[in-house]
């Protein structure tokens, strides 16, 4: 049986995150963590573990936590899968196309630490702290949230779509002090939940246009390869594998909306129906049970859980 392999984004970090791994890879976390620390000019292995959770939370501590974590968890699985191992596609939520892209073998994980930790750091300077953020509409189709956009843009502010994340789940990007606002003309279209994301700028919008603009010049110090397994771009929502375009839809993707369930649209209709979550957390195995139950899901954010995947899914013992 082949997978499609799903890499989380930000917000999915909480301190302790990697605590039950300590004891089944701890030479792996060590040697992985010397060279994250180092790139990223601080310990963030004893961030992850202690926090504080506010620290962890910045966009520039949360991007490569989330990166490093579920790399050390795909990296677990190939060793434990070893021959069984049979990747049909991977995609990743925003932050989680670089991982995406290192378990793909596109780009090593030392520079996608690298990119990762500026691509924190712009995001973070493009709005000042606590002045912008994100919210998740739940139980609104798209073209009423599309209406809500509008509304805004009606009185010049700026409202907008980050993520489309399934038939009734997208994404705002605003500014902090429109929040009410913006939770009351949901509901009174019709939303059931309205709830701010723990992420600490509005992405995939316009607000990150400077930001995008720098981080070319970044990107361009890089080299890709072409992905080993098929990659889905969040941008397009299509398969990719040009190098030079995979860097171009990453500086679009800072701007744009990510087209999630559109890439849940592409594996279901290829007939992709099986799909496991690497790293921490549970939201887009969660996604896709509730898009299409009946796609067979697995996610590995803890030991049970991947105890679970490899003895139910895979046919091996776990640890």
């Amino acid at each position: 049986m082949s997978w499609v392999f799903l890499f989380p984004g930000q917000g999915s970090q909480k301190v302790g995150m990697l605590e039950e791994w300590k004891s089944i890879i701890p030479q792996e976390i060590d040697t992985l963590f010397a060279k994250v620390n180092r790139i990223c000019g601080l310990d963030l292995l004893k961030l992850i573990l202690e926090g504080p959770e506010e620290e962890l939370n910045l966009t520039f501590n949360a991007q490569p936590a989330i990166l490093a974590v579920s790399m050390l968890i795909f990296r677990l699985l190939q060793q434990r899968m070893g021959s069984n191992i049979a990747i049909a596609a991977v995609a990743g939520h925003s932050l989680g196309e670089y991982s995406a892209l290192c378990a793909a073998e596109s780009i090593d994980i030392e520079e996608a630490i690298f990119l990762v930790r500026k691509r924190g750091e712009l995001m973070q300077e493009a709005v000042p702290q606590g002045t912008g953020t994100m919210v998740a509409v739940l139980g609104l189709p798209i073209a009423q949230v599309e209406k809500i956009v509008a509304f805004f843009q009606d009185a010049k502010e700026v409202v907008e779509i980050a993520n489309i994340n399934s038939s009734e789940q997208v994404v705002l990007s605003l500014r902090k002090e429109l929040l009410e606002k913006v939770i009351e003309k949901a509901r009174e279209l019709g939303g059931k939940k309205i709830v701010e994301l723990r992420v600490s700028a509005p992405f995939h919008s316009s607000y990150m246009k400077e930001a995008a603009e720098r981080f070319g010049a970044f990107l361009e110090g890089v080299t890709f390869r072409r992905p080993r397994y098929p990659y889905v771009s969040n941008v397009t929502a299509s398969y990719v594998n040009d190098p030079e375009e995979i860097k171009r839809l990453l500086i679009r993707q800072m701007t744009a909306p990510v087209r999630w369930k559109e890439i849940m649209d592409l594996f279901y209709n290829n007939r992709m129906k099986s799909v496991v979550e690497i790293g921490p957390g549970t939201v887009l195995s969660k996604l896709f049970e509730r898009e299409y139950p009946a796609v067979q899901t697995f996610h590995t954010g803890s030991l049970k859980a991947m105890q679970s995947f490899l003895r139910e899914a895979v046919g091996i013992d776990g640890f």
